[in-house]
């Protein structure tokens, strides 16, 4: 007999036995009588059966827990004499009220010598130097029309001018944050105005025509909206200076806080 003659015969056999005991109408397909495989297991073996429903289906996957990356870092920090949360904050390039969110007991005007401080590390973007802020602001060029060439954005802004004075900022010298800005670097004629943050992010460079490039360095709480307060040292220049209304130029946009 042909090997394939014996495969045929032995096909036949096992059809005869899988069909033993069931009537099959002519009209049936076998198709319609398969069992599945798990079912003839779970038959003969039926802890088969519980043992396959506790097995995670071939499109489940197990996934590790995922790794959290919003909390900052932190450090603890000892109150050393003649300290200021604006220091502290530049310090560690974070925001005073970043530090007052994790340290809420604190006196922000009565820092205790020797009491630590929780600290959080780098909650604010690269903030550039005042002299890389300077290299900036001296290669500023103004075209014919009086425009700096590549600004970034133009805005129509009331000019104040301020100074360290007590009638400006509420302070006195030997105060604690007396001529200090909301950046933590010391106000300085000739570089610093306030800005509300919203509108110009602090760390920009501003060119305003007549004046020159500045720095935004400082807010305040009557700065809101497109209004920039110049800072000058001479209370009387401050005065004299008035109330004037000037287009501003972005030059360089400083990082905006995402937190």
């Amino acid at each position: 007999m042909q090997p394939r003659s014996i495969v045929m015969v032995a096909l036949a056999t096992c059809l005869l036995w899988s069909t033993a005991g069931h009537h099959i109408s002519e009209a049936q397909p076998l198709t319609h009588m398969a069992v599945k495989p798990l079912e003839l297991h779970s038959r003969a073996f039926p802890a088969l059966k519980v043992l396959h429903a506790q097995m995670p289906t071939a499109s489940a996957s197990v996934s590790p827990a995922p790794i959290r990356h919003d909390e900052p870092q932190m450090a603890r920090h000892t109150i050393a004499q003649g300290d200021t949360l604006f220091e502290i904050a530049t310090r560690y390039n974070t925001k005073v009220e970043h530090i007052m969110q994790h340290n809420p007991e604190v006196n922000p005007d009565n820092l205790k010598v020797g009491d630590t401080l929780q600290v959080p590390l780098n909650t604010v973007k690269h903030t550039k130097t005042r002299e890389e802020l300077g290299d900036i602001a001296a290669s500023v060029t103004v075209a014919s029309n009086g425009e700096p060439v590549g600004y970034k954005r133009k805005i129509t802004c009331m000019l104040t001018a301020y100074t360290n004075s007590y009638e400006s900022t509420g302070k006195h010298p030997g105060d604690k944050g007396y001529g200090i800005t909301a950046s933590g670097r010391t106000a300085k004629e000739g570089m610093t105005v306030a800005v509300d943050p919203d509108l110009i992010p602090l760390h920009s460079v501003v060119y305003i025509p007549g004046i020159g490039p500045r720095y935004a360095e400082d807010t305040g709480g009557a700065v809101k909206g497109p209004h920039i307060d110049v800072f000058f040292n001479d209370d009387t220049t401050a005065r004299d200076f008035g109330v004037k209304q000037a287009n501003v130029y972005i030059i360089e946009e400083g990082p905006r806080e995402t937190q």
